[in-house]
């Protein structure tokens, strides 16, 4: 009878709590996989997305650049003969290494490098881009093709423009090697291991971000897998290597390139895994706690024997947990730890027992854990989590997740704190460092935003600029075609002035542009030396003076010594000289005055001076004054922002003071002692020459 009557008994005390437990085991592992899930799709979402990001970035570099080769070609080689170097300026206005000049038929004008055994021949047969521009009359993007004057991989940009000569392609070409895009595709996405490349349709590696080391820059020879696996899909994983990879491929609008990515599903899913560990820990102990429970619920009525058991199998799970688990008296002492949190302390179990939590807890976390300890100890709460901080045995913190319940007698009074701790320490580490990436792209963004502004500012210049000296010209010459026998020779001769005139002013508009992009790349080097400045700035004055109706006044002692480049300094005074004469009013002096360690240069007019509120942009690019006479001029407002950059690489300081009662005064500062270059390079300028009516804003 005996026998017979116990499995019953017990089958009815463990059922109910043995479905409870079931439902809530399968529950919470449902909505850990549902988690881990979702947590693994929202990874991928941000890696599509982030590809997404980085091909609209390409697409924007390719029409931005075929944009910046078509307003270059219109405006530069739109005559009937164009000079190879003409054609050479604007070639390295771009930095190409090689580029091309074709006519309405696809045949040769102009290379870079110059191959005259080239010149004249019809390029259109062995370049598909260069066929679609000269024919069809779209910009093209070419393939990875060979060059045709320099006979390594290239990409190219060809782009056709209508001259009074008939059509004209111009072709720039990117050797694939040194190419911006790779350059940007390895900065863009620091994931170790990922690799990222713009293809073309026949598979040929356009950019990289990792060398390539075959002969032949395909993707077949450089990732196999890869190039196999996007046959199929153009998304999706495979194994390679004995590891999962993950890869993702986008066109790239209106090129025959394709933008692709692929990295190691371990390396993808980094971020989440320690969250998925800790999830599968978390569910594991409580589904073991939880059996536990039920056991002990169903064998604490029957035997003693039983509850041994229990409280075995209870120490088996907290002995070998990997979750730190401790317990401790109401003051907050241990009474028992597993081997778990003595690792994670780097502490043996032994001398953490008797200890109090906050020996261990770092000084600016003490105050909270004594809070919520008097908390449970008032009635006020029966468990809590926070987050703390804990002290490793070698002095490092350790980041923490601690859970805690305080259990109580059955009289009510409180027994002990049981306790689990999960170490957060990487998790937190890894956050940090997303939300430093996630700040620098923020700023990285920014600065392209202000490059960006920068280049509108710039094609607004050049179109309305450099374009009005060009009209001019073109007017009149029509005129002078048409009207040639009724005009008087002092008609012929004042539109050829005016022609002249023009062209003088297209020509500094160049000089200006060339000198910008110099300073951009960090091609100008000044070499200052021992300059006597009052026979310089005589010369100066003496050359102004001489082309226009006001005169200069100079004031400087006999001999005044300091360190300049020659060439750079002629070229600021005459800016400050051209400004003088432009905008202000007689009398104009030019002062030269000895100081301990320095001479000081100063240029005074008698105008009307620079508006209050424009003098904190008086020096940056592109800024004109909306005020006064300045609206009567005309200029580009480069002049100042070049003076004071050439200014910049020879170690001078410029500066603008009010003159009093009224008028304007520039005050350049040349040390007499060696100073060093703000702004270097490895080339000179081409031609030593700014626009000496210059604006000031």
């Amino acid at each position: 009878m005996r026998i017979g009557w116990l499995p019953r008994v017990w089958w009815r005390f463990v059922a109910a709590p043995l479905a409870i437990w079931l439902l809530l085991t399968a529950g919470g592992a449902a909505a850990l996989l549902w988690a881990q899930n979702r947590g693994r799709a929202a990874v991928v979402q941000r890696f599509d997305l982030r590809l997404d990001l980085m091909a609209d970035f390409v697409a924007s570099y390719v029409a931005d650049l075929i944009d910046r080769e078509r307003v270059q070609a219109q405006a530069l080689l739109a005559d009937s003969v164009v000079s190879q170097r003409d054609f050479t300026r604007s070639v390295a206005g771009f930095g190409y290494p090689a580029a091309v000049l074709l006519d309405a038929r696809g045949r040769l004008l102009h290379a870079v490098p110059p191959d005259p055994s080239q010149r004249g021949r019809d390029l259109t047969g062995r370049y598909a881009h260069l066929r679609t521009a000269v024919y069809d009359g779209r910009p093209a993007v070419s393939q990875v093709v060979r060059s045709a004057v320099r006979k390594d991989f290239v990409v190219a940009f060809a782009v056709p423009f209508d001259t009074t000569s008939g059509r004209r392609v111009f072709s720039g070409a990117v050797t694939i090697a040194r190419s911006p895009l790779s350059a940007y595709l390895s900065s863009a996405w620091t994931l170790a291991g990922i690799q990222v490349q713009l293809t073309d349709s026949a598979g040929a590696v356009a950019a990289s971000n990792h060398t390539i080391r075959t002969s032949t820059p395909s993707l077949s020879a450089d990732n196999p897998d890869l190039a196999r696996a996007l046959t199929h899909h153009d998304r999706g994983r495979y194994q390679a290597g004995g590891r999962w990879w993950r890869y993702v491929s986008l066109p790239i609008p209106a090129t025959p390139w394709r933008l692709s990515a692929t990295v190691p599903e371990d390396v993808l899913f980094a971020s989440v895994r320690g969250n998925e560990i800790a999830g599968q820990a978390a569910l594991a102990t409580a589904a073991g706690v939880g059996l536990l429970v039920v056991a002990a619920a169903a064998r604490a009525r029957r035997h003693r024997r039983e509850l041994q058991i229990s409280e075995q199998r209870f120490r088996k799970v907290f002995d070998h947990s990997r979750i730190g688990m401790i317990i401790t008296d109401p003051r907050g002492r241990f009474l028992r730890i597993n081997p778990a949190f003595a690792q994670m302390l780097g502490r043996p179990v032994d001398e953490l027992v008797g200890k109090h939590f906050a020996d261990i807890t770092h000084p600016d976390d003490k105050d909270t854990g004594l809070e919520v300890l008097r908390d449970c100890l008032a009635g006020r709460l029966d468990s809590f989590e926070l987050h703390k901080r804990y002290r490793h045995a070698d002095g490092h913190l350790i980041e923490a997740v601690v859970t805690s319940a305080l259990l109580r007698e059955p009289g009510g009074s409180p027994q002990f704190f049981a306790t689990q701790i999960i170490d957060v320490t990487e998790r937190h580490a890894l956050q940090r460092a997303r939300d430093r990436q996630q700040a620098e792209l923020t700023e990285r963004a920014e600065q392209l935003q202000q490059v960006n502004a920068q280049m509108a500012d710039f094609m607004a210049m050049l179109t309305h600029d450099v374009r009005q000296p060009l009209t001019g010209i073109i007017g009149r010459g029509e005129l002078l075609i048409e009207e040639w026998a009724d005009l008087s020779d002092d008609d012929r001769i004042r539109y050829v002035r005016q022609m002249t005139a023009a062209g003088h002013r297209a020509d500094q508009l160049v000089d200006e542009i060339l000198t910008l992009a110099q300073l951009d790349a960090g091609a100008l080097i000044a070499r200052p030396k021992p300059v006597d400045l009052s026979h310089l700035v005589a010369e100066a004055a003496t050359a102004h003076a001489a082309g226009s109706a006001q005169p200069i006044k100079v004031l400087a002692p006999d001999q005044a010594i300091a360190l300049a480049d020659p060439a750079h300094l002629q070229l600021i005074l005459a800016n400050l000289l051209g400004n003088a004469l432009k905008y202000g009013a007689p009398p104009v002096t030019v002062t030269a005055t000895h100081h301990r360690g320095h001479v000081e240069i100063r240029v005074t007019d008698n105008g009307e001076g620079v508006p209050p509120a424009f003098v904190a942009h008086l020096f940056e690019r592109f800024a004109r004054a909306d005020t006064g006479v300045a609206l009567t001029k005309r200029g580009t407002g480069l002049g100042l922002y070049l003076v004071q950059r050439l200014a910049q690489a020879g170690g001078i300081t410029v500066a603008y003071r009010p003159h009093r009662p009224h008028g304007s005064t520039f005050v350049l500062t040349v040390p007499r002692t060696a100073a060093p270059n703000t702004i270097s390079g490895t080339t000179t300028l081409h031609r030593d020459r700014i626009d000496p009516a210059t604006t000031k804003g």
